[in-house]
């Protein structure tokens, strides 16, 4: 819809993201001790961190918490590429199918020699949430949270250096990494996913946010980034376990 424009630090439901957006306080950027490179609340397609990146929503299902993916449409792209040695990031997603294989974030670059990048997915395998990484030969590395339960809101946070990775889970539950030799998680050579991965993979869950921050969160940051993101998720009616 042409000429309007939204002003409001509050939540408007919409239906379409036929609209002019404007940047808003976040509290995904405000409550954060690191600066964000990108903050998508993905309640429109802006990023508010004011670091101007956009979702394009292609295959997206707009809804009040986010953005919902089917097999059938496909998953949203993003502008953003992540250029920092070690990043954090914080994500809410929600498995819906446990049939097949998920991908809610994928930044990944795969080839033979220069590979770059994570993935937050779901194995139909295992039955579990997982940060996927890879190594610079291509090779993967899975790391895996255990416990899942379909169709409930996850808030995830990964702090992610070439040396050591941590994640959370907002059941305090941690998954940890280290390397002897460094790969590539934070110097993408492309862009951000959602609800869909570099190998055509697909989704069936939803995405209610992800950033992306420049630094690396102590373990008591990390609880307070789920804390928020838990909140965030509240008060967009949500219930987290």
């Amino acid at each position: 819809m042409s000429g309007v424009r939204i002003f409001c630090n509050s939540y408007i439901p919409v239906d379409n993201w036929d609209h002019e957006f404007v940047v808003v306080n976040s509290r995904l950027v405000s409550e954060n001790p690191l600066p964000a490179l990108v903050s998508f609340d993905l309640l429109n397609p802006l990023d508010n961190s004011g670091n101007g990146h956009k979702v394009t929503k292609a295959g997206g299902i707009i809804k009040p918490y986010g953005l919902d993916f089917n097999r059938a449409n496909g998953g949203s792209t993003t502008d953003f590429i992540a250029n920092k040695d070690s990043i954090s990031v914080l994500c809410a997603v929600k498995v819906n199918g446990t049939d097949a294989y998920n991908t809610f974030l994928d930044s990944r670059t795969i080839n033979s020699s220069t590979s770059s990048g994570f993935a937050v997915d779901f194995s139909r395998a295992t039955q579990k949430l997982r940060l996927n990484l890879t190594y610079p030969s291509g090779a993967n590395e899975v790391v895996q949270f255990p416990t899942f339960v379909a169709g409930e809101w996850n808030i995830l946070c990964f702090t992610l250096s070439p040396t050591v990775i941590r994640g959370e889970n907002h059941l305090g539950e941690v998954i940890t990494k280290d390397f002897s030799s460094p790969i590539n998680v934070g110097q993408w050579a492309s862009p951000l996913l959602l609800g869909k991965s570099v190998t055509n993979g697909t989704c069936d869950g939803s995405v209610g946010f992800v950033a992306v921050y420049d630094g690396y969160w102590t373990p008591e940051q990390r609880k307070a980034a789920i804390q928020t993101g838990r909140e965030v998720m509240t008060a967009r009616g949500e219930s987290i376990s």
